[in-house]
């Protein structure tokens, strides 16, 4: 398995050799606090907006691969991911290898990869208007289908890790165990890698600084944190919503 920081070297453009790369288990994950002891959420969602509004945005962005330019004076490592709904998505690692991810039947049914009462089904998270209605800034033109359910609970769990504390912000109520639900998609290494990436690169597009969303104290990033969490096969139980209790996190199968 690629090492923690494989993922966000490639994102801020700096060489492999500048970094320790060995891996840096987190355990206690507490991600929302930036260094003037205000949230990432707090500190950044716009006052023309709700906090929740404001992780739409986000979110929508990261699955519509909707982001501006890469700077030109970036590191010949740098790149931009393309949305968690391109077919044609590509991850490039430190070193400038590319590898082609598609995530979309993950999304659209086409895979018996939906846990459901401990058993794997087929199950269209697409069924609510798809990437048009996404374009809209809503979870989905059905309240009552798939997409919306799923865009919602993507809603309420990024304001917990970014740390939306406004009174209004719904809790997140959906399944504990992010091992458990995403217990028959078979992850691999790289496709984690390439999801974090495009939540990064939708955290800058709605005016997020790089450096509040990667730093993060002393030596520790999000990206870290997060690649600890979900990309670290057989990782201990952690609590992520503090109104829930502690499961297992980890989406990686990969023994590569």
């Amino acid at each position: 398995m690629l090492r923690s920081l494989t993922a966000f070297v490639a994102v801020v453009g700096v060489s492999r050799a500048a970094f320790d790369c060995s891996e840096l288990v987190l355990e206690d994950v507490k991600l929302p606090l930036v260094n003037d002891n205000q949230t990432i959420c707090n500190k950044y969602a716009p006052s023309n907006m709700t906090q929740y509004e404001f992780m739409i945005q986000l979110v929508n962005k990261a699955f519509l691969g909707d982001y501006p330019p890469l700077p030109t004076n970036l590191t010949q490592y740098a790149y931009q991911s393309t949305g968690l709904l391109d077919p044609e998505g590509v991850y490039v690692d430190p070193c400038g290898v590319s590898t082609p991810i598609n995530l979309v039947p993950y999304f659209n049914g086409s895979l018996l990869s939906t846990n459901r009462g401990g058993k794997p089904v087929s199950l269209n998270f697409l069924d609510g208007g798809g990437d048009e209605a996404l374009r809209s800034f809503v979870p989905a033109y059905d309240p009552n289908s798939n997409q919306y359910k799923m865009m919602t609970h993507f809603y309420e769990y990024f304001g917990v890790l970014l740390g939306c504390t406004d009174p209004s912000f719904p809790e997140y109520d959906g399944n504990p165990s992010q091992a458990n639900v995403h217990r028959f998609m078979d992850f691999k290494t790289l496709e984690i890698h390439y999801t974090i990436h495009n939540f990064f690169d939708a955290a800058n597009a709605v005016g997020i600084p790089k450096g509040d969303f990667v730093d993060f104290g002393p030596g520790v990033t999000i990206g870290i944190a997060l690649d600890n969490l979900f990309n670290k096969r057989c990782s201990k139980a952690k609590v992520i919503a503090p109104n829930q209790p502690a499961e297992l996190q980890s989406m990686c199968m990969d023994n590569a």
